[in-house]
């Protein structure tokens, strides 16, 4: 399946790369690298063999096609929109998420323990397993179900401390 990401180089549209071309997925990214997290995360899907970037959409349109067959997945702070093989759209209200990369001055954030805390009073998700759910719906096609789709920490109460360690680590080497 090929899926044109847009905001690729977001913190979350990075974890949806990711999760997209560890699934063997071909991912076209579309976004402008003009910060340095930007040229850091591009370090890290860049040379994904899976992985194509462009600038914008009309740089994109000048280097390739669309084909039928392609999903587009746009992300921004508040909603993921998601355009099923070009005839199927839906746009979803994201639910707190958190994850490595994310921005945490303007949460307040400064100790691991504030990061669970916020965790825990927003019933926040890990952006890892939100994104796995929904690449999971756009491979079946049933992407209308994930408007509906109640997303809550139903499957874990709480995140590993490995996990929120790692999280730790990555907001360190971005300050």
């Amino acid at each position: 399946m090929v899926v044109v990401l847009f905001n690729c180089f977001h913190w979350m549209g990075y974890h949806c790369a990711r999760q997209l071309l560890h699934s063997g997925h071909e991912v076209v990214g579309v976004d402008e690298i003009d910060d340095p997290m930007k040229e850091q995360l591009y370090m890290y899907v860049g040379r994904n063999s899976n992985f194509q970037h462009f600038n914008t959409i009309e740089e994109r349109d000048n280097h390739s096609h669309y084909t039928n067959d392609e999903s587009h997945l746009l992300i921004s702070n508040e909603t993921l929109v998601i355009k099923y093989k070009l005839f199927d759209e839906v746009t979803i209200d994201l639910p707190p998420l958190f994850g490595e990369w994310m921005d945490m001055k303007d949460k307040e954030i400064e100790t691991i323990d504030d990061l669970k805390l916020w965790i825990l009073e927003r019933g926040a998700l890990y952006v890892g397993d939100f994104f796995e759910t929904v690449i999971d719906h756009v491979e079946k096609g049933e992407i209308l179900r994930l408007a509906e789709k109640k997303f809550s920490l139903t499957e874990r109460e709480t995140q590993p401390q490995e996990v929120l360690e790692r999280i730790w680590a990555v907001r360190h080497l971005n300050q």
